[in-house]
């Protein structure tokens, strides 16, 4: 199903192991079969761990989003278990060669590889400047839906308010400060369609389950007549 999707034109695919049903196991097996180029295999890990971060690396994941940031020193760590040495402190053990797979020289990594954190909480907003300023965080990206419960809100709400002052206007112009792009999660393309507004370029357009329904919609009012 992954390889499929990755055949569809999307830039980038996403396995959600926080949220989502894949383990260490099976995004090994995601990578086994996913093509090469040109679209990017991004892993939204379980946490900040080390052994989360490095998992999905070694599989061959060229990005990975890392959950519950809230301090630049929750950033520093994140960043630390995604980049080898001189640039962090991941360890060696790339597993596409059980497959002949692509694997990376250390350089190669570090220049390739993107650690993108979360923003979706109350405290990492208050945090976004120094979260943002961190060596090696490439990407701010949004939870929405996490965020707008942490700050009393929904989701219709936080894209409402196209205040300069807004959580989204903050988290941008921290990101824009310190060089770093923006992502964030809409799940649909309506809600992708409001994220860019607010200058969010990288964003999960749809979900698996979104598209299979979309399809399954599409099928269900064509005429199979014919």
């Amino acid at each position: 199903m992954v390889a499929r999707l990755a055949g569809l034109g999307f830039d980038w695919l996403c396995l959600d192991a926080q949220h989502g049903g894949y383990s260490r196991t099976e995004i090994i097996e995601v990578a086994r079969s996913f093509p090469p180029d040109p679209v990017e295999l991004v892993v939204r890990v379980s946490s900040g761990d080390f052994v989360a971060i490095g998992a999905a690396l070694d599989a061959g994941a060229r990005a990975v989003i890392v959950p519950q940031i809230e301090s630049a020193a929750q950033a520093r760590e994140a960043v630390a278990a995604t980049f080898y040495p001189p640039v962090g402190r991941r360890s060696m053990g790339q597993l596409g060669r059980m497959w002949d797979g692509a694997t990376l020289t250390v350089e190669e990594a570090n220049l390739t590889t993107t650690c993108a954190v979360m923003i979706e909480s109350a405290a990492a907003l208050l945090a976004v400047e120094e979260i943002a300023a961190v060596e090696g965080v490439g990407q701010l990206f949004i939870g929405p839906h996490d965020l707008s419960l942490s700050l009393g809100t929904t989701v219709p709400g936080l894209l409402d308010d196209d205040s300069e002052t807004s959580p989204f206007a903050r988290i941008v112009q921290a990101a824009g400060t310190y060089g770093r792009s923006v992502g964030g999660f809409a799940g649909t393309p309506e809600i992708a369609d409001r994220f860019r507004e607010h200058g969010i370029t990288c964003v999960a357009v749809a979900t698996d389950l979104w598209i299979t329904a979309a399809g399954a919609r599409a099928a269900l009012g064509a005429d199979l007549s014919a």
